[in-house]
């Protein structure tokens, strides 16, 4: 989905919304100004999407003397204080999508932001100057302000410096810049994973930093307490603690676990049920939730409250978002049901350090199947390459089932399929590929997501680091798709040729035939994507055919080919002689494009 796809989605629903409030004052005032009516829109459906609000004539102070479009709207944060935000928005046309955000837009933004900043703003409407008065008692209250600027265009950190000059002088004041690529993200999370995107009108606390109150359902120390290897306490709560734990905390609560909690499931739904219906019954029914914290407290016979710091929950999302739900969205009467006859266990952790930590994590979820790639799925490299997908119709699945749903167009391809095509193309290491296979099928383990610091052959470094592009494994995949005529993904279904060390030597050939038919400056990978997405997929299968007959008579040569063959794919040293043999030829354009395929070739399909 590229931006300007993405574009045209938000575009049409802000379509829809000028038709919905084509009685609205601001738009029938500005009805030759489509510019206007479009950011004013924009603020319309970000206060939605975002604010949750559709009231939105209470936070859009624009009037009819008023050509600018803002926001202002103040809310209470998680800790119960008061903070205002100020919006501005700037709708841009389709042509200027893949462009970076107009830096004097910002810069004039920034002047804005200043001039109500210091209360010199005049000649406003009713609206306006009532907020800005609010404004004013809560910045002399030594209140948080953070001033957004929305855009549809692409922001490349063009004003960083006068941002961070604006934000400088006043610890209360902060600014973020909201994209088209971060509303595309965001709307990704929650229409196709299902699940609640961080919003920039709630200021979060990181419950990993933070000390947090946790009220026990505890009667004469009725608690078990562990003290070797590691501390640990299990507890009883009720469900108006967990209530007051996701309200505060939101879902960096669970920032370490595998899974986020989706935002609707049938199994969610079934523990909702028994929340409200058969509150008695929850404990014996629900295993409860793990915890790990950096500061495990002592707990006295007679506590009712404890202070914890450093808190995740590694296991029991799903748990804590259903009773959340539950809670919310139940009567006052029944809320007092549900607190004086359900019970929740939780068990706390002291951290054992990260090797600990992530074996409990693993342990404690492997009652559901969970794969190693979904234990480092939250790491930063995986949340890049991720979204780095976004802009193409191949999107990076890094953890098992994340989609829900996903767009006609789109195709959801799993990062281990990813990692295996990236390793044997880009990274030149088939026999990595077949080893990890090897073994896969013996312990279950997938060497490409567990590090080395773990595992001897761990290949988790390796694959994923600084010098990993999404562009890279896209290019590998694509030639991969080309020749295996693969849609399903199945594991065992990657390894039923010798397709990856054909996809090692195909890099090596294409290289060359590319580069001696137009010039060595070529972008070779950006060129096989090009070709691909053209659908002129003919010289990919052709440049194939070439590598696999060259294959073939290095076999050939060799007496015993089984043995040879066992050597290939097992052994890194003669992949490399192999490799070296094709390195020696000289690839003439005409070598390549002289190859004839059949209809078997041009089906993309490689037989073993």
């Amino acid at each position: 989905m590229k931006a300007i796809e993405f574009y045209n989605i938000i575009d049409g629903e802000i379509d829809e919304l000028l038709e919905k409030y084509k009685d609205d004052v601001f738009i029938k005032k500005h009805k030759s100004s489509i510019n206007n009516q479009k950011s004013y829109a924009l603020l319309i459906w970000f206060l939605e999407f975002y604010g949750r609000k559709s009231n939105y004539a209470d936070f859009i102070t624009d009037g009819s003397d008023d050509s600018s479009c803002d926001i202002i709207l103040d809310r209470l944060d998680n800790q119960g204080n008061q903070q205002f935000y100020i919006v501005q928005s700037k709708w841009n046309t389709s042509n200027n999508v893949e462009k970076d955000t107009n830096k004097d837009e910002i810069l004039k933004s920034l002047s804005d932001f200043d001039t109500i900043m210091r209360g010199a703003k005049r000649n406003v409407n009713p609206i306006l100057k009532e907020k800005l008065e609010k404004l004013d008692v809560h910045l002399k209250s030594n209140g948080e302000v953070k001033f957004i600027f929305l855009s549809l265009s692409q922001y490349r950190g063009g004003a960083d410096d006068n941002i961070k000059t604006f934000t400088n002088h006043d610890d209360k004041i902060s600014f973020e810049v909201i994209d088209i690529n971060r509303i595309r993200t965001d709307y990704i999370d929650r229409k196709y994973k299902k699940i609640e995107p961080l919003n920039p009108l709630e200021k979060y606390l990181n419950p990993a930093e933070v000390p947090i109150s946790i009220e026990i359902a505890q009667e004469h120390g009725n608690f078990i307490k562990i003290e070797r290897p590691f501390e640990a306490y299990m507890v009883l709560l009720k469900p108006k603690c967990i209530y007051d734990l996701f309200d505060q905390y939101k879902f960096a609560l669970f920032y370490k676990n595998v899974r986020n909690p989706l935002l609707q499931s049938q199994f969610n739904e079934q523990i909702e049920k028994t929340a409200i219906d058969n509150p008695a019954f929850f404990w014996y029914y629900n295993n409860g939730i793990t915890a790990i914290t950096y500061m495990l407290p002592s707990i006295g016979k007679n506590a009712v409250k404890i202070e914890v710091t450093g808190l995740q929950i590694i296991n029991g999302a799903q748990t804590v978002y259903s009773i959340y739900r539950a809670y919310k969205n139940a009567s006052p009467t029944k809320r007092k049901q549900m607190d004086s006859e359900a019970l929740l266990t939780l068990r706390i952790l002291k951290s054992g350090g990260k090797d600990f930590d992530l074996n409990v994590t693993r342990f404690t979820n492997s009652q559901n199947p969970v794969d190693d790639r979904d234990f480092c799925a939250n790491d930063d490299i995986h949340i890049k390459l991720q979204n780095a997908s976004y802009e193409t119709k191949i999107w990076y699945e890094k953890r098992r089932g994340e989609f829900r749903i996903t767009p006609a167009d789109i195709l959801k391809v799993p990062n281990f399929v990813l990692a295996n095509v990236y390793l044997a193309y880009h990274l030149q290491d088939p026999v990595s590929v077949l080893k990890n296979h090897s073994q896969r099928k013996n312990s279950s383990k997938d060497l490409n997501f567990i590090s080395q610091k773990d595992h001897k052959d761990g290949l988790y470094e390796k694959i994923f680091n600084e010098h990993t592009l999404f562009s890279d494994m896209l290019c590998a995949f694509y030639v991969f798709d080309t020749v295996s005529n693969t849609t399903s993904f199945s594991y065992a279904e990657m390894f039923e040729t010798d397709i990856y060390h054909l996809l090692a030597l195909f890099n090596v050939a294409f290289s060359k035939y590319i580069k001696n038919k137009f010039n060595d400056d070529i972008q070779v990978n950006k060129h096989i994507i090009r070709i691909y997405e053209k659908k002129e997929k003919e010289i990919i299968l052709k440049t194939f055919k070439y590598v696999k007959q060259f294959l073939k008579e290095q076999i050939e040569a060799i007496n015993s080919e089984a043995d040879s063959m066992f050597e290939l794919l097992f052994t890194f040293s003669f992949y490399e002689e192999i490799k070296e043999s094709l390195d020696k030829i000289q690839i003439k354009p005409e070598d390549i494009d002289s190859v004839i395929l059949t209809d078997e070739d041009k089906l993309g399909i490689i037989q073993k």
